[in-house]
């Protein structure tokens, strides 16, 4: 079952319990009753479930994922991808986010996937890409749900429904956004919850980072921060990058920044490239 939490008040009438949901400026949205009944991963896909505002143009402020890291006890240092898509499983926006938000192995539980806040159609899905093989993933939970609406997914590809079941995510909705709609960079904080924001500067003494919502940042609280996370279908350029060593990769560019250049080749690899190591960028 589909349940959306606000102001909840339970109604029992000749047995049957009745939920009223009382207007609220946040809905806490998820399928089933948020208890895990099975978890799989996969290699060469990812995962997928649809979503029904019952209005349009509302804002998807947070989405949080059930699951558990598996593979070597210190995480890859790698990302893997959130998409989120509208109606038609066509990419609105796709996050690149480090494994280091799954810090151990094992443990099954609810990880929030930072996002910016982004205006949904009535019907859209979030989506994630582990990128994952027999050494490194995210088992994903499964909560069973008389509706059909998760699918082994991946951006390209033909969805196949996950029968009997949903991937457990569990999303935030408002009437307005919750933080910067245009927000680019992730900071990861050592003991606190990641967020997205935009880098403005550094501090002349290093010791703050400065963002464009969040003020002062002190840099020593920070683990990492990745820039230019956040990528549209409209930002990926059909483009050639050619590497100091002669190779020339086609592609599309979906990111790029002072550190790292993101593309994905014609085959739909994606590859992260060391900022040094490309010469020249040729868009077609």
């Amino acid at each position: 079952m589909l349940v959306a939490l606000a102001l909840v008040i339970l109604v029992v009438v000749a047995g049957v319990c009745l939920v009223w949901v009382a207007p609220a400026l946040a809905e806490t949205v998820f399928y089933g009753d948020g208890t895990m009944d099975d978890k799989k991963s996969f290699g060469g896909t990812g995962q997928l479930t649809m979503f029904d505002t019952e209005a349009d143009a509302r804002w998807l402020n947070q989405v949080e994922l059930f699951g558990g890291r598996y593979g070597t006890p210190t995480p890859p240092d790698e990302d893997f991808h959130l998409y989120i898509v509208d109606g038609e499983m066509q990419v609105i926006r796709q996050i690149a986010l480090p494994y280091i938000l799954w810090v151990s192995t094992g443990d099954m539980g609810w990880v929030n996937l930072p996002i910016p806040p982004t205006q949904v159609p009535q019907e859209f899905g979030v989506g994630v890409d582990f990128h994952a093989h027999q050494t490194k993933g995210v088992y994903v939970g499964l909560d069973s749900s008389p509706e059909q609406a998760s699918y082994v997914w991946m951006p390209g590809r033909e969805p196949k429904p996950q029968e009997g079941a949903n991937w457990m995510f569990r999303i935030a909705l408002e009437e307005a956004p919750n933080g910067d709609p245009d927000a680019t960079d992730l900071v990861v904080l050592k003991n606190e919850p990641a967020f997205l924001d935009t880098l403005v500067g550094i501090g002349t003494d290093g010791e703050v980072v400065e963002m464009k919502a969040n003020g002062e940042v002190p840099a020593a609280g920070v683990t990492t921060m990745r820039l230019g996370v956040v990528t549209s279908p409209a930002e990926a350029l059909p483009a050639s990058a050619w590497l100091n060593n002669g190779l020339r990769i086609d592609g599309t560019i979906l990111s790029a920044d002072d550190t790292t250049v993101r593309v994905r080749t014609g085959a739909g690899t994606e590859m992260s490239l060391e900022r040094g190591t490309v010469t020249r960028i040729d868009f077609h």
